[in-house]
């Protein structure tokens, strides 16, 4: 076939590399056939060798997708609040047959995973909570914008959360504690040194923060306690009474004495515990992340 670009020459067969879009990334498919012209270059694709191309490229939007585990099948349903016939109903999908992928029955096949995928990416709380790349991209914007030198830990894990909308469950999970424990790390409740260092670790690690970071977020904990500490009441607005009343007062509290502590206290020198900070760079060696006090 006679070149359609410079009109000198035949075309002849030969392979290429293609560069493709899957899921918004580029990425290469090698040893493409393709028609070649040999004196200006020009690259055309028949019938035949454009259908290879695109069962390639399908092949790698197939695999490029991590396989949905019951855990995130069932959560997606709760973040998306949706009965099991609601979401079936969507996704065309028989109920019997989401129901044992949530149980762990069966697998769930390459082409539901991917229609599934799809169907997450559609919903912004969804993707943070359930894709890894989603959720880490968040996480290091929040980062970067409530990171500050007087924050405390919990008003910036607590800012984070929200920002992000990451469930506290998913945080806790990561972090490796259970949810009441990381509430109160969130209200500032524990002192810093009462935080096992392996968890610290890990809440260094999951935020995407240094030792450093580490450090002055300790310290604005510790200058917020020492406040809470020397305070006998508050009022709270709220009629209510038990867990979640209290949840609500200590989150009051923790908003008035973090701005105070920003805007009008005035210089308060307490810092955390050398000791304790070498702790953590331990941990963090031991699994080969630089962490040096």
């Amino acid at each position: 076939m006679l070149c359609t670009n410079c009109f000198n020459d035949e075309y002849q067969t030969t392979t290429t590399a293609k560069e493709v879009v899957i899921n918004g990334r580029p990425q290469t498919i090698n040893d493409v056939k393709c028609e070649k012209c040999p004196s200006c270059g020009d690259i055309v694709f028949t019938h035949t060798q454009s259908l290879v191309l695109d069962k390639k490229r399908i092949n790698l939007e197939f695999s490029s997708k991590p396989v949905l585990t019951p855990q995130q099948l069932t959560l997606l349903r709760e973040i998306l609040n949706m009965k099991l016939d609601e979401i079936c109903e969507i996704l065309h999908i028989g109920r019997n047959s989401y129901g044992r992928w949530e149980r762990g029955e069966v697998a769930i096949s390459p082409s539901m995973n991917l229609l599934i995928h799809q169907f997450i990416e559609r919903f912004p709380k969804a993707r943070v909570n359930l894709i890894e790349a989603e959720m880490q991209a968040e996480l290091e914007k929040a980062k970067t914008r409530y990171l500050t030198d007087s924050v405390s830990l919990g008003e910036f894990i607590r800012n984070v959360i929200q920002a992000t909308t990451i469930l506290l469950d998913i945080v806790s999970s990561r972090v490796g504690v259970k949810a009441g424990v990381m509430e109160s790390i969130a209200n500032n409740d524990l002192p810093p040194e009462n935080i096992p260092a392996e968890i610290s670790a890990n809440i260094l690690k999951y935020f995407h923060l240094t030792i450093n970071d580490l450090r002055r977020l300790f310290d604005n904990t510790k200058k917020i306690q020492l406040v809470k500490g020397q305070i006998s009441f508050m009022h709270a607005r709220t009629s209510n009474y038990g867990e979640a009343a209290e949840s609500m007062r200590a989150r009051s509290m923790n908003k008035v004495i973090e701005k105070y502590l920003a805007e009008d206290a005035p210089k308060i020198r307490i810092s955390v515990k050398p000791k304790y900070l070498k702790k953590i760079s331990a941990c963090l060696q031991k699994e080969g992340i630089g962490g040096r006090v």
